[in-house]
């Protein structure tokens, strides 16, 4: 067993297609029958089914159609003014007026239920002791009735609306073949005053006859119960009317609304359960049909299970051997295509005419190597990107030694002619020199940051002296996180060159550092010249091209959104908002870091 095992486990992959596929195709030729056989029998009773659910449902509506005459009924006496007056009288009248009142009661009566062929008894129960009904006998529970009893409490607690109860003890007590029960309060329409109780008891018989409709199989029941799952009627058999139904799948029953489904009974045989419930009551109507009475003996399919089994045996080979071949020949070129990847060609695809399984595993070895590409190709770029942001910074520095020693000369001979403007001129360029090719983290705190903003402004500030008016506002409490390396400044120097210095009159330029929702914000505002959006884009375009020393943009608006993105990814944002003859704004975000170290990339 073992070697056969292993002969199969090393047999090539078309083979091992072309055994499986034979060995598929036999086994559900061999059950074939089996199946046939279930499926009819299972579409003949589901058909059964749903012309039993159908009839099932025509015999409900009869039996709502029913139950809502009774309620017409109901309100019909609830709104009669001669009932209201003979209930609204003294109890201590004459007996001739008792006599008048009981003649003119039986008629009214009388007209409710004469042109009706309808099996119940109406029963009025006034308040000042008054009883009439349609029968010939006034049970013991209407004629000493407590309100506290079942229906007459329900009755309460509803007002004049109309009540349904089935009130199975008393039937079990006294038998009087009522199986359901209306119940209403009588009030006085003018005072609104209760004056008595109507009841209205269907008969069993009342109910059976609804059932013609219903289509029965033999040994099959139908059960008319309420929401508690007790019987109101049933037929052909009686035994249960009256008490709770005794069934394992009443749950199901009772939680669901229509439709059927098959069961067990206590004995383990299988009955099928049709329901449907009423709207208006609630009740169900449920027919129980033994399966053995719905499904019927399939014809032999035998000679055709062997025809179809020889012919299958024959087309499973053919069949087998062409998609065996069908489905390994685009696997053995995807894996041709694997093995050029492994020896680092990354410029092969995978070509397929279908889109199966194999096709699409190609198309996501595609995917695959592109993802791989633009990878790289990103990776490169950003590599690139990098390396260009760090050369725009140091293109305009020159020899340090050389420009410290000559600035300091410089600021010697001001100190020495009292030139205090160009010493502190002299200072802050230094200053800014210093700062700008030190080496170094790209990441240096805000205040330091702030210290070299300042240095450049003093020199701006002596070149334009009072055309421009300088207000740094920062929140001192976000000095001490970190922020990008000349990021702010090529920005500034915009505002001025580019809004500032255009401009006739005297500008301001306000610098705005605040904690913004965990982020820390930068605000860059000047009231210059401004330019319109189409100027915008072409202004990043012309930024983004140009790495000449002498650029006016220095560093450049792209170069700062470039170098934001690098770092911070989406965490960051630049905007540039401006108007002509207002002003540009420019809004720089970006993460609270606590230190150099930290990674938003």
């Amino acid at each position: 067993m073992r070697a056969i095992t292993a002969r199969l486990l090393n047999m090539e992959f078309k083979n091992k297609l072309t055994v499986l596929f034979i060995t598929v195709a036999i086994i559900p030729l061999c059950i074939l029958g089996l199946l046939a056989y279930s499926r009819s029998s299972y579409a003949v009773q589901e058909k059964v089914y749903q012309t039993l659910l159908e009839s099932t449902s025509q015999v409900n509506y009869s039996l709502n159609y029913f139950l809502g005459d009774i309620e017409q009924l109901s309100t019909y006496i609830y709104s009669n003014r001669d009932i209201q007056d003979v209930l609204s009288r003294d109890a201590k009248r004459s007996i001739a007026d008792k006599h008048e009142d009981e003649l003119r009661m039986t008629q009214i009566l009388d007209s409710f239920v004469g042109s009706k062929d309808w099996d119940i008894e109406i029963y009025i129960l006034g308040l000042n002791g008054e009883r009439y009904f349609t029968g010939d006998l006034l049970p013991k529970e209407y004629d000493q009735y407590n309100d506290n009893w079942g229906l007459f409490r329900k009755v309460r607690q509803v007002g004049g609306n109309s009540v349904w109860d089935t009130h199975y003890s008393m039937k079990k007590l006294y038998d009087y073949g009522s199986v359901l029960s209306l119940g209403r309060m009588l009030k006085n329409v003018e005072t609104n005053r209760p004056v008595g109780y109507l009841v209205i008891d269907i008969m069993e018989t009342a109910l059976t006859d609804k059932y013609v409709k219903a289509e029965l199989y033999p040994d099959s029941q139908i059960f008319l119960i309420d929401r508690n799952g007790n019987v109101i009627s049933g037929k052909p058999s009686k035994q249960q009317v009256g008490t709770k139904l005794e069934v394992p799948y009443l749950d199901t029953v009772l939680g669901g609304t229509k439709g059927y489904f098959q069961a067990k009974d206590d004995a383990g045989k299988k009955e099928a359960v049709i329901y449907d419930t009423s709207g208006s009551t609630g009740f169900k109507l449920m027919n129980i049909v033994p399966v053995r009475a719905v499904t019927k003996e399939t014809k032999s399919i035998r000679t055709l299970m062997i025809v179809v089994m020889a012919v299958g045996i024959v087309l499973a080979y053919w069949l087998a051997a062409i998609l065996a071949f069908h489905v390994t020949n685009p696997l053995r070129k995807l894996r041709s295509l694997m093995s050029s990847v492994e020896s680092g060609d990354l410029n092969v695809a995978f070509s397929s005419k279908y889109q199966d399984d194999v096709g699409r595993l190609g198309q996501s070895f595609n995917k695959m190597i592109y993802q791989i590409q633009h990878l790289i190709k990103e990776n490169y770029e950003k590599q690139l990107q990098v390396r260009e942001a760090e050369l725009k910074t140091v293109q305009a520095q020159m020899n340090p030694h050389f420009l410290y020693n000559t600035l300091d000369s410089i600021n010697w001979m001001a100190r020495l002619h009292e030139v205090d403007d160009i010493s502190r001129t002299v200072v802050s360029l230094g200053e800014l020199l210093r700062f700008s090719i030190r080496k170094g983290n790209h990441l240096l705190p805000i205040h330091e940051d702030l210290k070299q903003i300042r240095n450049y402004l003093t020199i701006q500030k002596l070149r334009f002296g009072s055309k421009i008016q300088i207000e740094i506002l920062v929140d001192p409490e976000i000095e001490s996180f970190y922020t990008l390396k000349l990021l702010i400044q090529p920005i500034v120097e915009n505002a001025i060159i580019h809004g500032l210095e255009p401009k006739k009159d005297a500008g301001t330029l306000r610098i705005i550092g605040r904690s913004l929702g965990g982020n820390v914000q930068f605000v860059i505002k000047d009231d210059g010249v401004g330019f319109d959006k189409e100027a915008v884009r072409l202004r990043a375009a012309q930024a983004a091209a140009d790495s000449s020393p002498g650029s006016s943009t220095g560093i450049g608006l792209e170069n700062a959104r470039k170098r934001l993105e690098l770092q911070f990814g989406q965490e960051a944002s630049l905007l540039v908002d401006s108007e002509p003859g207002v002003g540009t704004t420019v809004t720089i975000e970006i993460p609270q870091l606590g230190g150099a170290g930290e990674n938003h990339v």
